[in-house]
Parts: C-alpha cells; structure tokens; sequence
C-alpha cells in the first residue's frame, strides 16, 4: 500500500504538491499556548516528511516560477509601507537591514566553519536562522554554478531544504524571545505601554472591520422653536456662531408647509422646525432643556457622504479642515463646507 501510494505521488507530483500545501496549514494550526508553528513552518515539514517517504520529482522551472511568485508577493504585500517607510524615516530600516544582513551572514559562517557544514547545510542554516526563505532560492542557484558533480549539486540543494526547515522554527522562536523577553529587560521597558503609544502615534485603531461605536459626537436633529428659545430672532449665521469654538450648521427649516434652505441672513421665527447638526451638548445649549423634537422625515432627508481622507502633504498635518481648504486654488470655496454632502 505505501508503495503504491509513493509511486502515486511520484508519477502525479501536482498532487504530492497540494498534499504538502494542506499537510502544512495542519501542521501549522496546532497551537501551544500562544506559540504555533504557522503554515510556512508546517509546509517545511510536510515537505520533508513527503520528500523522504516518496522522492516526487520537481521540474527546476516550477521551482523558479515558485520562487519568483513567493518573491513578487512579499513585495506586493509590503510595497506600499515599504515606500511609506522609506519616505518618513529611511535611514533607520535601511541601517537595520545592513546590520542584520552582515551579523547573520558572518554568524552563519562562523558557526558553519565551527561545524564544518557542507555549502548546502550552510546555506540552510542562513535561511532558516534568519526565516529567510527567499535565501533558499538564491542559495540554490549559487549551489547549481558550483563546480562539483551532478551528484553533488543535488545532495548539497536537498541539504538546503532540510537546514533550513530544522533551523527555522529556532530562528522563528528566537527572534519572538528575543524581541519580546529579552529586548524589553535590556531597555528596561514595558513592551505592551510602548506598543500601545506606537499605535496611537500611528493611527492604528484595533476596531474590527463592519464594525463601528454608537456613540456619535454630532448629530442630526429637527426642533421646533418655542417663543422662549435663544436663538429665536437670531439669523443662521449669528445661530452657527453663537458657541465659539463649536462647529454648528442649520441645513434646512420648515416654516408652515414650506422648507426653506439655510441661508446665512434668514432670521430664525417661534414655531419654525430647523435640522440642525451638532455636538449634543451643544444642542442642548442652543434649543434648551424641554425642547420639542419633531420626527420630520422630509425635513432630515439630507444627503450626506462619508469619506476617509487620506493626508499626503505633511505642510497640512495639525490645520484646521478650513485652513487645510484654504490654501488648496482647486478647492470649494469655504461656504460651500455647509452645503449637504460636506
């Protein structure tokens, strides 16, 4: 039975590939505690284990086709911060990637001279110490141009896969000991409170996706204006100003049957039904305490847009949403930041 199915996977080696592929999201799904090994670690295994029970052939065009697809979707992936980052603090990622680059080189060379390790353990200990998996690729080409046997060539690109997969999960649960017990006694930090700092400094919000608070700072409402009420006799503009520092808008008002639009001049009248938006607090302040609110479909039916902004122009960041607008010449003028819509 096992020999036939090791002459299965040989003879239908895209099947053997799909095998390793699942085998490895098993393998990776386990957990101990907080620790799993994640299905790149898993795939190595699956790999190894599969390779040693049925030596499936693999075409070197599939490896480089696989090798350059695993490269162009880390790129793709990262492409957008890497670029971001370069931007706002270049220099540091790239002295991180120099000192890195050298320190793991140069302790893969030492400790594979120590071992006396062939070029292909060697090879593997980098990738797998550094969780580096593009250096197999690399790794493999520069075995293939050696000047040695067929044989050896071979013996040496399967040394590869094998260090690498050993020394994977140690470089993996290396670097999350290090960075998370080690780096934190040295510096004598508390990782969670600077972790939290950084996302807030970054923007970073933990809300999940669809997702959203009930709380609202402003709100749209429609209020019948009583003889008693403040803002009676005041026109809109004088209603919108009346809390300094408070951004206050009346959209529309209904004077018996008729709706009228806002205009700045238009003095607001006892009975009238504005919808106006706000903080609440500040509703409160403007209508008063026992104001009556009217349930005015027509009245409210407003439309409005929702729209994530995104600043690229650093000169804007700490402005004000007027002054920002203000300095644009392809910019809406500034009244029309009351229009519906805005």
């Amino acid at each position: 039975m096992l020999t036939w199915l090791a002459q299965f996977l040989v003879r239908y080696p895209e099947l053997a590939l799909f095998l390793v592929i699942a085998a490895g999201y098993w393998i990776g799904s386990f957990r101990i505690g907080a620790f799993s090994l994640g299905p790149v670690t898993g795939a190595l295994f699956a790999g190894l284990a599969v390779g040693d029970f049925a030596h499936v052939p693999v075409s070197s065009m599939t490896k480089s086709f696989l090798f350059l697809l695993f490269l162009f979707g880390v790129g793709y992936s990262v492409g957008p911060q890497f670029v971001l980052a370069m931007k706002r603090d270049g220099l540091k990622p790239m002295l991180i990637a120099v000192v890195v680059s050298l320190t793991g080189l140069a302790a893969a060379i030492v400790v594979a001279r120590a071992l006396r390790l062939d070029p292909g353990f060697a090879a593997g200990l980098l990738s797998g110490a550094l969780s580096q998996s593009a250096a197999m690729g690399t790794a493999t080409d520069a075995v293939n141009s050696l000047p040695v046997s067929e044989a050896e060539r071979a013996l040496f690109v399967s040394h590869i896969a094998v260090a690498d997969a050993v020394c994977y999960i140690f470089g993996y649960a290396g670097v999350i000991t290090f960075c998370t017990i080690v780096v934190p006694a040295l510096l004598k930090i508390d990782l969670k409170t600077e972790a939290l700092k950084l996302e807030q400094a970054l923007g970073i919000t933990r809300a999940k996706p669809g997702l959203a608070s009930a709380w609202r700072k402003f709100e749209l409402r429609a209020y019948r204006l009583d003889a008693h009420a403040a803002i009676v006799g005041l026109t809109v503009a004088a209603t919108e100003a009346r809390v300094p520092g408070q951004r206050v808008f009346i959209h529309r008002i209904r004077r018996g049957e008729r709706i009228l639009e806002a205009e700045p001049a238009t003095v607001l009248a006892a009975g009238d039904v504005v919808a106006l938006s706000a903080p609440r607090q500040i509703i409160v302040e403007l209508i008063g305490p026992r104001g009556e609110e009217v349930e005015d479909r027509e009245l409210l039916d407003i439309p409005v847009v929702a729209a994530d902004v995104f600043l690229i122009n650093t000169k804007l960041a700490g402005s004000s949403l007027r002054a920002g607008v203000g300095t644009r010449l392809d910019a809406r003028p500034l009244s029309a930041l009351r229009e519906p819509g805005w």
